[in-house]
């Protein structure tokens, strides 16, 4: 019996080393001496089990915040000076976004992340044009930052298909688009960026065919600019339907498509899509699941559906973008995270439709000639109302909107119209203007 007893004691004794100067005792405990134990150990009766060896736990390691990222300033705007505009997606509040004037000389623009952060920076010319993009968790950022100098591969002069040139493709790399009209579908992966020419210049043709042109499931920090995206044709009935919250987001066509979830659960997706046009898609743009994105300076225009969050949408900062004569609806967020701010909705038969969860804002938006400006599925509440937050119902008066010219006019309202903190100045200084080609990323063709 005497080891029945010695046994649970050194266990005891084994846990409570595992302890340290802060236990429940306090720090003048002093042990009873009926606790002592003097003389050599006793040890156990031969063929008496063996007690256990207890392991103590290793501390728990304290959470670093992440390096911070750094960004090379491009040797072209190094006499000049450049424009960092940073853009901040978390799960626990609302978008971020700032622009930052980097003084001439600078080789390196450094950002500090925090856990959980998802950064899209676009470094721009001193008169808002793109040069370099980048989009990364912040976690991720010692690995970008420590990269050397990435390759530039080039379609078609060094690989025939876009798919070739991302297959061969390494983290930070670039893949750029030479003029021209491109057929096929992409696959993209992890930390690519993807430039056309120019939107006007640079076409991804779908051919009538029911497929998802560029596809970044459980890909992140993708960055897609400069395209056109057009001609995917329809495939089943959901594609055909009225309703973007009936059949799940991977039963649709569309130019743009990205599923953010396995069956494990979430897969960490996210892109920066900016300078683009969608035109003549069953969908410009959908997010399924848990997909993140900057949907930021694009134009969506003759499209059925224009930007689509289908199944608890990630966060995501849809900002900036003309919804032209998208046929059913213009914008949809289906239980999803979105910041809607500073577009034009107009001419489709629903502006904005929500349903099951109301989670972002939506403000200073310019809505026109749409059936409906909101629509509300599943009893919930209104998300926003026309004449509140800065949203307001007026023609926008572009220049030539017959011909897709979706620039504003000299009177029209949405000059400087920008609003909320949010609204970062047009890169020639004045308050920023609503629409496709206002704010920091403006200046696109």
């Amino acid at each position: 019996m005497r080891f029945l007893v010695s046994a649970p004691l050194l266990l005891g004794v084994l846990l409570v080393g595992c302890g340290d100067a802060s236990s429940e005792e306090g720090p003048g405990f002093e042990p009873d001496s009926a606790d002592m134990v003097s003389g050599p150990p006793v040890p156990p009766p031969p063929g008496s089990p063996v007690p256990p060896i207890v392991e103590c736990p290793a501390p728990p390691t304290p959470a670093l915040e992440p390096s911070p990222l750094r960004v090379p300033i491009p040797a072209e705007l190094r006499t000049s000076g450049a424009t960092v505009l940073v853009t901040r997606l978390h799960q626990s509040h609302p978008p971020r976004e700032s622009a930052t004037q980097v003084p001439p000389g600078t080789q390196e623009f450094e950002i500090q992340g925090t856990r959980g952060e998802v950064l899209a920076v676009s470094v721009l010319r001193p008169g808002g044009e793109l040069v370099d993009a980048v989009m990364v968790k912040a976690e991720d950022a010692h690995r970008v930052s420590r990269k050397p100098q990435a390759r530039v591969l080039r379609v078609p002069q060094q690989y025939a298909t876009l798919q070739a040139a991302v297959d061969a493709a390494s983290a930070g790399d670039a893949v750029v688009v030479a003029p021209g009209t491109y057929t096929g579908t992409v696959r993209l992966k992890s930390d690519i960026r993807l430039f056309g020419s120019g939107s006007a210049w640079t076409v991804l043709d779908g051919g009538g065919a029911p497929v998802k042109l560029l596809d970044f499931s459980g890909a992140t920090n993708v960055v897609v600019a400069g395209f056109t995206f057009q001609n995917v044709g329809r495939g089943n009935t959901c594609d055909d339907d009225t309703s973007m919250t009936r059949c799940s987001g991977n039963w649709y066509s569309a130019a743009i498509y990205a599923d953010g979830h396995t069956e494990q659960g979430e897969a960490p997706t996210s892109a920066l899509l900016t300078h683009n046009i969608f035109r003549g898609n069953p969908v410009g743009v959908l997010l399924y699941y848990y997909a993140r994105a900057v949907v930021r300076n694009n134009v969506f225009v003759d499209n059925t559906h224009g930007f689509v969050a289908n199944h608890f949408g990630g966060e995501t900062l849809v900002a900036n973008n003309v919804f032209w004569d998208n046929s059913s609806q213009a914008i949809v967020s289906h239980a999803a995270y979105l910041d809607v701010l500073n577009n034009v909705v107009a001419g489709s038969r629903v502006g904005v439709h929500h349903s099951y969860i109301q989670r972002g804002r939506v403000r200073c938006n310019v809505f026109f000639r749409n059936g409906a400006h909101l629509q509300e599925g599943f009893l919930v509440p209104p998300w926003f109302q026309v004449g509140q937050q800065g949203n307001v119902e007026v023609d926008p008066l572009f220049l030539l909107p017959e011909y897709d010219v979706f620039r504003p006019g000299e009177e029209s309202p949405l000059v400087d119209a920008g609003c909320f903190g949010e609204a970062l100045p047009d890169p020639d200084g004045t308050p920023q203007d609503v629409g496709a080609y206002g704010g920091p990323l403006g200046a696109w063709q």
